[in-house]
């Protein structure tokens, strides 16, 4: 019984985390639109994912983890490329973006044109230059990992990066909202599984004995967790009519 019981839990915690992006997917998909998703929360998913593979290798903790990374980063591959495709609004690498122009010229100072720059990453034209830094990416990590395994530090600074990046997550799409004002394109089987998934992640890393970075990180997204269900009430359309609050919620671009 203790056996099937592991098995189980094992399963959902390699494929449970999937569930919401699968959703994520078909509503891009059946709207011809990734408006309402942020890809910031691909890219958090892909770094820490790919972090925690290397984590795994120089720490060798529960397997079910690993998988569940691969799982993970092969997911938010195929998300990042609807994404991308049905995006709805220019990026700023556009050649037709004004915006762009602006940030190169009217920069003064170097730092000030490096703030106004970090607007550009992870805002790329084609799914093509989204794979090659994530490539980039890879391999520099890889390459620091064969020189710097032994080092146990080395290790453990990946590890807590990698969980302090996942516990991210929930912060672009919290600030997306903030913003426009709406949840709307935005799957509430990704917040349940946000929500739910982290609660059982922190059960799952307590429970396994899986090293601290996990359980103080799991805690952490749950917390951002409850703000991002604060807002799927607060923005949604029986409670503006209770409050009449309708004409107070424009699109803030």
């Amino acid at each position: 019984m203790t056996d099937i019981f592991s098995i189980v839990l094992s399963f959902s915690m390699v494929f449970g985390p999937i569930v919401g992006y699968i959703d994520q997917y078909r509503i891009i998909k059946q709207r011809h639109s990734s408006e309402g998703f942020n890809s910031k929360a691909c890219a958090i998913l892909l770094f820490a994912n790919i972090l925690r593979v290397f984590f795994w290798l120089g720490k060798r903790f529960d397997t079910t983890l690993l998988l569940q990374s691969i799982v993970m980063i092969v997911t938010q591959l195929v998300l990042l490329e609807a994404v991308v495709y049905f995006r709805t609004t220019p990026t700023l690498l556009d050649d037709s973006s004004s915006e762009t122009l602006s940030i190169v010229s009217e920069a003064g100072h170097p730092w000030t044109l490096a703030w106004q720059r970090r607007q550009l990453f992870w805002n790329w034209p084609t799914y093509l230059d989204y794979f090659n830094f994530l490539l980039a990416f890879t391999t520099a990590v890889g390459l620091l990992y064969v020189f710097l395994h032994q080092w146990a530090p080395f290790v453990e600074i990946i590890g807590f990066l990698s969980l302090s990046i996942e516990s991210t997550l929930p912060i672009p799409q919290c600030i997306y909202h903030s913003r426009h004002r709406s949840t709307e394109g935005f799957s509430r089987l990704v917040l349940a599984t946000w929500f739910l998934g982290d609660s059982f992640k922190v059960f799952y890393y307590a429970f396994t004995h899986a090293p601290i970075q996990f359980v103080g990180c799991g805690i952490f997204q749950l917390l951002v967790d409850f703000c991002l269900v604060f807002q799927c009430i607060w923005y949604s359309s029986t409670f503006r009519k209770w409050f009449h609050r309708g004409a107070d919620y424009e699109i803030i671009e």
